[in-house]
Order: structure tokens, then sequence, then C-alpha cells
């Protein structure tokens, strides 16, 4: 293969590409993330997840046939891991049962047959949400309470519980304890936390695990005869980074993702963002509306930027666009507020003045006032999302208009995307941007193939010479395709479900093509958001175990090629793209055209020999460095207990200033080679 001098691009790759995309209320991404060590721990009525939700994680037992149930138990699921859990609060000492999660599981084990114990949720005075737990210990000489198993204790760590509670009698008292899982007759940590009076008080205290390692259950005890209210736990290590994990942070940077998108996605359309700003026992758990599951909201728009701050990240928010359809997508039985249009408005202008505007606005002021003096600089908003679930075409450009204005006149220097996901939409797209387009930066689309790309692009291209504008293409929620060779589909029974394919090592290697198609098209492809960061049933980048984090398939591809220096994509004589072959290639100059970067990715079961004639280039170079992914087979994946089944090699090479460059490509890999 000869590599030309030819650049096929009049601008540079965009040097923040690769992107990456949180969605609260789906798939227990924010759960597994954030420090936060007990589930539901406002003790809030859990809603149930919803068919659609079913659908795209692959619970339904046959999903032509939904009559036919779904899965409560998850843990048979190879994507499945601690960081899925939904362990229930039982009534202690007892025993919760078998973890299922179905319609009608509340995750509260209300008595138990080991104790004269119960547990009821009431609604009157609460701390946090809806409800509180009230705990009655009906035993003359045992203490009881209540308690959650899966809490994953490190040794040699700190943690902090905080929890309010108040008695219904006379005063009593409480302790927090750790046992091992079964073992009721020994507390391997016991901890007193005080007399409980009549008025709801706030009582913390932080702990060292000692020696202790591994699962055991979390239990909130008091004593004989007593009967108390409780609400809003929390129990957190002491090293979590501003609420996320430690080593979430430490995975979510070794991504390396440029622009990261939140609160969704579908989520986003029905999203109040001053429900998660503020003391988090202000804050209001809700129904995920959307994807049926609790929102807690202990991640909101500080959360979301100070992980962006820690692992150098810009923000993009998807503002919440109101109309009417709204309600009536959602069902009769749910009372929205976003419904009205100049209301949505002026909620997303508030946001953005929260956000980015001095503590000397009424916004910012409020931002400080939460404990964020510094505005939080958030650069790319997204006008809501998938759109034309109620906005026809120029209905929605129109509007955009009113939106743009309304923010930029806030802050001009934000930019403002439109969703041209759908077929109507694109089809309107010349139109759309006639109305519009002075208004826009960016478009926000799906797809990513050649097939999906180019079409926009010419409409954008036309625009921009005609506008002078400089509108650009961005793929907000990117979902590889399934395209595979019918020897991996001849791998795949059946009865498997999508989620089958996502933690897989040959869905990793089908994003190779994409992303290689958007660096073809230079700077006019501004970035792509994943879909998802993090714990989406295997259809994510990161997986958040309680006992281990680790990239998977998709995540070790990002890791790669997030970092790549490839910037100048160069012609290679005789060759043509084809993001369907089983074995592709791709060169490229580094930004400073000095480095030549090679792409080589085979998915075939054999070794392919590749030889890049160089003489073209004019240049002789003495250093390769090669970064190879590759694996035993195209269904391999990490998981906790294996983490490196998708496993990578650096190494550099001396090449004497050679003019042709030759390697071996394994089975199942993909090899990036700089030369230097």
């Amino acid at each position: 293969m000869t590599v030309t001098d030819e650049e096929i691009t009049s601008s540079p790759i965009s040097p923040i590409l690769c992107g990456n995309f949180i969605e609260l209320g789906y798939g227990v991404q924010v759960e597994g993330m954030w420090a936060e060590m007990l589930f539901n721990r406002s003790f809030e009525p859990f809603y149930p997840y919803n068919a659609g939700t079913k659908d795209w994680f692959g619970l339904f037992n046959d999903s032509g046939n939904t009559s036919k149930g779904y899965k409560a138990d998850w843990s048979g699921e190879d994507w499945y891991h601690s960081g899925y859990e939904h362990n229930p609060w039982f009534a202690a000492p007892g025993d919760p049962g078998p973890l299922l999660i179905h319609d009608h599981a509340t995750f509260f084990v209300n008595s138990s047959l080991l104790t004269e114990v119960t547990l009821e949720l009431v609604s009157d005075s609460v701390v946090h949400g809806c409800t509180a737990l009230k705990i009655t210990n009906r035993e003359r000489l045992r203490w009881a309470g209540v308690a959650q198993r899966g809490v994953r204790i490190r040794p040699d760590t700190y943690y902090r519980f905080a929890g309010w509670a108040r008695t219904e009698g006379d005063a009593c008292e409480a302790e927090i304890r750790l046992y091992a899982r079964n073992n009721w007759d020994h507390a391997v940590l016991s901890i007193p936390l005080g007399l409980i009076g009549t008025e709801y008080q706030k009582y913390e205290l932080e702990f060292s695990s000692g020696k202790l390692s591994g699962n055991y259950t979390f239990a909130y005890f008091v004593n004989p005869g007593s009967s108390v209210v409780v609400d809003a736990f929390t129990l957190m290590p002491t090293d979590a980074i501003d609420g996320w994990r430690f080593d979430v942070v430490e995975a979510v940077h070794s991504l390396n993702p440029s622009v990261i998108r939140f609160p969704g996605g579908c989520f986003a359309s029905f999203y109040d963002w001053r429900d998660g700003i503020g003391p988090f026992t202000q804050r209001k758990p809700q129904p995920s509306y959307f994807w049926g599951g609790l929102n807690y909201n202990d991640v909101g728009s500080a959360e979301c930027a100070s992980l962006c701050k820690a692992v150098g990240a810009e923000m993009m928010f998807c503002v919440n666009m109101f109309h009417p359809k709204k309600e009536k997508y959602c069902g009769p039985e749910h009372v929205f507020p976003f419904t009205d249009q100049s209301a949505g408005i002026g909620l997303a202008v508030d946001w953005l003045a929260y956000c980015n505007l001095p503590a000397t606005h009424p916004m910012g002021a409020l931002r400080a006032s939460h404990g964020y003096l510094e505005p939080f600089g958030v650069k790319y908003w997204e006008m809501d999302n998938e759109t034309a679930r109620w906005f026809g075409a120029e209905e929605y450009a129109h509007t955009i208009v009113e939106y743009s204005t309304a923010l930029k006149g806030v802050d001009p220097t934000v930019q403002i995307g439109m969703m041209v996901y759908d077929r109507a939409y694109k089809e309107m797209l010349p139109e759309m941007l006639a109305i519009c387009g002075m208004h826009i930066d960016f478009v926000a689309d799906r797809g990513g193939g050649e097939k999906d790309v180019e079409p926009t692009l010419a409409v954008l291209r036309h625009y921009n010479r005609a506008s002078r504008t400089s509108i650009r293409y961005c793929n907000t929620e990117w979902l590889p395709d399934d395209f595979n060779t019918p020897a991996f589909e001849a791998l795949i029974p059946d009865s498997r479900p999508r989620t089958f394919r996502f933690n897989k090592w040959r869905y990793a290697l089908n994003m190779i093509p994409v992303i290689t198609t958007w660096q073809r098209k230079g700077g006019e492809v501004l970035f792509f958001n994943f879909n998802n960061l993090a714990n989406t049933h295997g259809q994510s980048a990161v997986e958040t175990a309680k006992e281990a984090v680790y990239l998977n398939a998709a995540g070790r591809v990002l890791e790669l090629i997030s970092r790549s220096p490839s910037a100048w994509p160069l012609k290679l004589k005789g060759y043509d793209h084809d993001e369907y072959a089983d074995i592709q290639l791709h060169a490229a100059w580094d930004l400073s055209r000095e480095r030549l970067v090679l792409y080589l990715w085979n998915v075939t079961g054999g070794v392919a020999d590749v030889s890049f004639e160089l003489a073209c280039l004019n240049r002789r170079f003495k250093s390769a460095q090669v970064s190879m992914l590759a694996a035993h087979s195209l269904l391999s994946f990490n998981s906790p207990e294996s983490q490196n089944e998708i496993r990578r090699r650096d190494s550099v090479q001396d090449l004497h200033d050679c003019a042709v460059y030759e390697t071996a490509v394994p089975a199942y890999s993909f090899v990036e080679v700089v030369l230097g």
C-alpha cells in the first residue's frame, strides 16, 4: 500500500473529537460512578422500569412477544456485576431473600422471621424526598433495625456516615454496624451514634475500616423497645473526589473524553435542573419518567462540572425544551410542568446564568451560595433530544431561534446545537437552516458511517458557503452499528439480545471505521459523544463494579484513539475506505506534519501482512511507536474477574531510515503505529 502526500481534508481533525455521554436515570450510570454506598439512601418508593428499558437492555424473555415476561434476575448476564445491584433495605437481623428486579419490587423487606422488628414507609415530616422509614423494634432484649447488603469495604480507608433520625416515643440509642453476610452473631464493626431525641437531628460520624475488606451488611440498629424514623442516610469513603469515586475519576481520565454530554438523552427532555442543585437534603429524588427507576439528583450541574474539571473535559448540557405534546407522550398518569414554551426558555436562561455568570448576577449568586464561587463555563448547549417526537421540523427551527437568542443574550460565547436526527428533519434541513442557521453553531446527529455523515455535511457545506457561517457536524449520542461478518453472526445464538454484543470485542472493533470516517472529514466534524460512559448493561466505556473499575472493550478503543496524534488524513493509493471490510487501513500526518500515523485493524481469524510504501512522503523514519489492542476472540470481553481480556501492548521499534514499513497485524486486533 502506497501512502501518498495528498491530504484529503482542508482542515485538521478536531482535537476534541472523542467525547462521551452521561444520562441520568438510565442504566445505573451515575449510581456506580458516584461514591455513595447505599442503595435508595432516602427510602423512596421505587418506580418500575418501563417496557422501553426492558427491551433496550434485552430483559424480555422474547422481544417479539413481551407477554412471555422478562428477566427479574440479572445476575446471569455477562454484562452484570455488583455495580448493577439493587440491594433492598430489610428488617434485621433477617434475610432479604433473592435479589430480583421486577415491576412489583419495592426493595423493602418490612418484617423478619428472626426478630420482632418492622419497617414502614411514612410520608409525614420527611427530611429528603417523599418518604422516610419508620423502624419499630419490639424485641425486649435484643438490638435490631434495618440493614442492607452489598456494602464494599476497603482496608485502611476512612468512611463518613450521616443520617437524620427522630424517635416516636422516649429517647433511644442507635448504632451503625457492619456484619459479615448471613452472620448476625457478631458485628465486625459497631459504632454508637448517641441518643436519638424526638426532634429530627442529623447524626454523623467518621470511622476507619482497619483491616476489613470485602462485602458486608450495613445495619442501623436501635435498642430494644424503640421506634425511630430515619431519613437521608449517606455512607461514602472520604477519598471521594467531589463525591465521585476516585477510581472512577482515574478511569474516566484514562478514557480521555473531550466533551461530556449531560443529563441525557431521552431523560433530558423531562429534566428540571433545579432539582439537582444546592444541599443534598434539599434536592428532590424523582422518578425517571422516560426510563423508569429513580433519579436521586445527587449528581447535578455542579457535580458534572466537577467531574469534567477533574478529567479535563468540556461540558455540554442538553436543554429541556418545553412542548405541550410532552405530556401526551408520557401518558395521562403524570403531570408535567414542561408544556409552556415561554416557561421553558426562562428555565433554560436561568440554568445558563447559574452555570456561567459571575456571582454578581442573581443566578451566579445562587451558585456561589451553594459553594461554587467560580462559574462552571458550560460551553455547549444542545437544544433537547430526539425532538421530532414533539416538534415539526420548521416549528423546531423557529423555537431554536427563540432559545438561542435568549441564551446568547446571557452569554454570547456559548455554542448552540440543533438536533437533526430524524428522517423528516434531514429532508427539511435546508429549510431549517434558512430559519435558524444564523443562531446555531453545530448540528447534533446520530448514525456515523459515510452514508449518515456525508449527506448532512453536504447540506452544511452549501449553507456555510452561502451564509459565511461555520456550523459544525457533531454526533451527540453515538452508538456503533452492529455491522458484522457472517462468521461473527454465526457465533451468536439467535436468542441473544442486542446487549450480548455491546461489551464484546467485535462491537468495539466496529467503532474504529466510523471514527476514521469522521477523521477523514477533518475539522468539519467537531466531536462525538460515545453512548454511554458507564454501566449501561454493557453499552458503555467504563464499568464500575464495587470491587473494581475497569475499561471495557469500547473503553479500550477510546482510550487509545482519543490520544492519537492523527490530524491530517492522507490518501492511500489504490485503497478505498470501506467501513465494512474485514481488514482496514488509515494514514495521517500529525498536526505538525512531522510524524506519520497508521491505523491497521483486522477482524479476521488470521494474520494480515501489510506493507506501506513511504517514498512519496520524501521522509525517512527512524522509529515506530506501536500500540496494539487484541483479544483471543471476537466475543472476548473484560469483566471484574478478568479485566484484560482486551489486552494492550505498547512497544518502540528502531527503523534505521526506512522507506517501507512492514508489519504483521494479528487476528482480532487494532494497531496504531506512529512513525517518527
